[in-house]
């Protein structure tokens, strides 16, 4: 009985660890960058597309991609994402 909350708890982060470990695994590229591309269609000015977006590896540590939105005019917007597909910062292009 006096292990039962130790128990409990271990058993808990298990669950939580199980559950970001199948997020990471089954987050897509793809995925990740349709998602941005529509969030900067709705962020960014009229004339915005999706097609102005596109995805490069990240060169920092703990983040995975960089998804880039930028009309042909240069402004935009870059997007900097973990690997758990979460936007971890973002800076404007001019």
């Amino acid at each position: 009985m006096l292990f039962l909350p130790l128990v409990a708890f271990v058993a808990a982060l298990a669950g939580l660890a199980f559950m970001l470990g199948v997020r990471t695994a089954t987050t897509t590229e793809t995925e990740v960058i349709d998602r941005i591309a529509q969030l900067y269609t709705q962020e960014a000015a009229k004339g915005a597309a999706r097609t102005d977006c596109k995805a490069v590896p990240a060169q920092s540590s703990g983040l995975w991609l960089v998804v880039i939105c930028e009309r042909p005019g240069g402004q935009g917007i870059e997007y900097f994402i973990d690997r758990f597909g979460r936007i971890a910062d973002r800076r404007q292009i001019n």
